[in-house]
């Protein structure tokens, strides 16, 4: 037994040494609860509680489900793990459903379609239901909504009882499911849903499944939804071995169907459920973990819980207040340019966390400027990002039309009608008079061999041309910008080719980004009139020999994607009250989740921390005064390096309140999608 609790502190050793019925592990940042999941699977077996195929372990990424996997093999065996069923939620759904879903109807050969399938199904259904008034309907938003409802665990039928006035949704919900069961075709919410089905339909089969697994855990329970929970629920009655773990604090994914009130409500949900707190974070230093505390605290409905840092005082939380945008990314850049060359951090020691995607282009410059190397986790470098792709060819295409590959890209992002075989003669033409294809097409137009209607589409594109070349001359970039990719439909194009709302949502903020930071080139411009050739040419210069830069160095990434992991040194970047908390969360009086994934951005550091915003930003050409994160006036002075922003007359927490008062009100009206 001792090597099973070798190491541990006391409250890890009573996880671990937990023989039979429920069990709540509250599991802090940095508190080592994979350790301890790890180390009872081990010991149940070793110790012969149970056979190692009597075993059920599940997480949420199949990341997760490696590591855990990897981990139980080396404290048995491979051949042991190898028998036990250590796999993501959606694994299990399919394990189930192959075995056994032909209780319910489910071909052991069913397909999985993935979300553009869903939505194009989706579509196709909303074409033949005949509701009226679904021709103006989005078939996003209906598969969220629908997703959403399937992971509440509620089939067609109970959610017509549920939602009777919503007879536009239920009848595409029911309409969608009839044909996935015809074609035997499930979406991911269905590996999760029908398995629950099943299990009600046949309780032969769930009897099978009860007396198999002996002892069951689940791995960020946080996050799960009400299916999830139900099937978790099932399985392990009428025995209760379920052993949860996971930290309510670090619930984050509402968005998607998680459900914090599962664990919240575990105790009372499972009688004589033991609950034991993992107190002890081996992560951060103390200072940066009791001002992370101090914030969640103020979230009105969580699980009292103190947890300590084991690794010492540690250096108080610097924040910085940059003048402007620029002035913000540059500082942070410049710090990790002298933590590399006057301490033993590297490059790879640090990381920034944003918000959201779209916010990186800003650290992606400044980080190129000073040759400092960086990857971009779970995303796409900006500059690397189709349609950023785009709209650089079209500014390098006004900059010199007889830059051929971005001349190219124009004409086919969105078409102008321009076919292949018109080019080739324009192609031709550009040969025989030794010019570009550009000078071909402009001064050789009318002589091309070609249909009228094509005639007509090269005269539509180089009075396009003309228009928007005088406008980027004369006028102002980033409103030229804007008007140019409204006229031509790229806007409309983005639309219909990421039919999923969230990407649509990315692809649309990038463009929005693109086009923010040439208004920031503007208004930092000391030329009376920017010009386009200069903007390119800066660009450029930060952009080039994106090849060769190693995929090491800095890592950017957003809040979301940070939970799991820790670096030495974090910059929570960009903290400007209208991106944090988002405007989402405001208008839907979600505060306390923005506040929870405030809290996993401070705990991903393990020894500094920084913390920094705009003092302004420039908004549709016009300068604005940027108000600071609410929740940096959460941290206790006594572990900044200095105050955040102007000091305030009012009492905090009275701020605290008028503010998000305030803002819901701004936000309420607000197109959030």
């Amino acid at each position: 037994m001792s090597k099973y609790i070798q190491g541990l502190n006391e409250s890890q050793k009573n996880a671990v040494l937990h023989n039979g019925g429920p069990l709540l592990v509250l599991a802090g940042a940095g508190s080592g609860k994979t350790r301890v999941l790890t180390m009872r699977i081990a010991r149940l077996v070793d110790q012969k509680r149970c056979k190692p195929e009597e075993i059920l372990a599940v997480t949420f990424t199949n990341k997760a489900a490696k590591e855990m996997k990897e981990r139980v093999a080396k404290l048995t065996s491979k051949a042991s793990a190898d028998k036990m069923t250590l796999c993501t939620f959606h694994s299990l759904g399919v394990k189930i459903l192959r075995q056994d879903g032909e209780g319910i109807g489910i071909s052991k050969s069913f397909t999985i379609m993935d979300d553009h399938e869903r939505t194009s199904t989706i579509k196709g259904v909303m074409r033949a239901a005949g509701v009226r008034g679904l021709k103006n309907e989005d078939p996003r938003e209906f598969g969220t909504r629908i997703s959403l409802a399937k992971n509440g665990s509620l089939d067609p039928a109970e959610y017509k009882k549920l939602n009777p006035e919503e007879r536009k949704l239920y009848r595409v919900y029911n309409s969608y499911s009839q044909i996935l069961m015809k074609r035997q075709t499930l979406d991911f919410d269905d590996l999760l849903l029908l398995p629950l089905k099943l299990f009600r339909a046949c309780p032969e089969i769930l009897k099978k499944y009860q007396q198999r697994y002996m002892f069951i855990s689940i791995d960020e329970f946080q996050d799960t939804n009400t299916v999830q929970m139900q099937l978790a629920a099932l399985l392990c009655h009428p025995k209760n071995n379920i052993m949860v773990v996971g930290d309510d604090d670090q619930g984050i994914y509402s968005w998607r169907g998680a459900e914090i009130q599962n664990i919240l409500s575990f105790s009372n949900s499972y009688k004589g459920a033991k609950t034991v707190i993992l107190d002890k974070n081996y992560r951060s230093s103390s200072q940066i973990l009791e001002a992370a505390h101090a914030v969640v605290c103020n979230n009105r409905v969580r699980k009292h819980k103190t947890i300590t840092a084991v690794n010492g005082e540690g250096d108080p939380i610097f924040h910085y207040k940059g003048d402007d945008e620029i002035d913000e990314a540059e500082w942070i850049a410049q710090t990790i340019a002298d933590h590399k060359k006057h301490t033993s951090f590297s490059y790879t020691d640090h990381a920034m966390l944003v918000r959201t995607n779209a916010m990186m282009r800003r650290y992606e410059v400044e980080l190129r400027r000073k040759l400092i190397p960086y990857t971009v986790v779970g995303a796409q470098s900006f500059f690397e990002r189709k349609e950023i792709k785009d709209i650089m060819a079209y500014l390098r295409f006004f900059a010199n039309p007889h830059d051929e590959l971005s001349f190219g890209r124009v004409l086919k992002v969105p078409s102008k009608g321009i076919t292949p075989s018109t080019m080739e003669k324009v192609d031709d033409l550009a040969a025989l008079r030794r010019v570009s294809l550009w000078d071909a097409l402009l001064y050789g137009k009318d002589s091309l061999d070609v249909s009228a209607e094509q005639k007509k589409k090269v005269a539509e594109f180089l009075d396009f041309f003309s228009r928007y070349d005088t406008q980027f001359k004369s006028g102002k970039l980033s409103v030229t910008l804007r008007e140019m990719l409204n006229e031509c439909n790229y806007f409309e194009l983005l639309r219909r080719t990421y039919k999923e709302e969230d990407q649509h949502k990315q692809r649309l903020e990038n463009v929005e980004e693109m086009i923010h930071g040439v208004e920031i080139y503007e208004a930092r411009c000391k030329r009376k009139s920017p010009d386009l050739s200069s903007y390119i040419q800066e660009l450029s210069l930060v952009t080039s020999g994106d090849e060769d830069t190693p995929q090491r160095g800095v890592a950017i990434l957003t809040l979301h994607k940070s939970k799991g992991l820790e670096f030495p040194v974090v910059f929570l970047a960009g903290l400007d009250s209208e991106v944090m908390p988002s405007p989402r969360a405001v208008s839907e009086g979600n505060i306390d989740e923005e506040r929870r994934l405030f809290y996993v951005g401070m705990t991903r550091a393990q020894k500094k921390l920084f913390l920094t915003y705009p003092g302004t930003k420039i908004f549709r050409g016009k300068m604005q005064t940027v108000t600071p994160c609410p929740f940096l006036r959460e941290i206790p002075e006594e572990y900044l390096e200095g105050k955040i922003g102007e000091k305030e007359d009012l009492e905090k927490q009275q701020f605290i309140d008028d503010f998000f008062s305030d803002m819901k009100q701004k936000f309420s009206n607000v197109d959030v999608e």
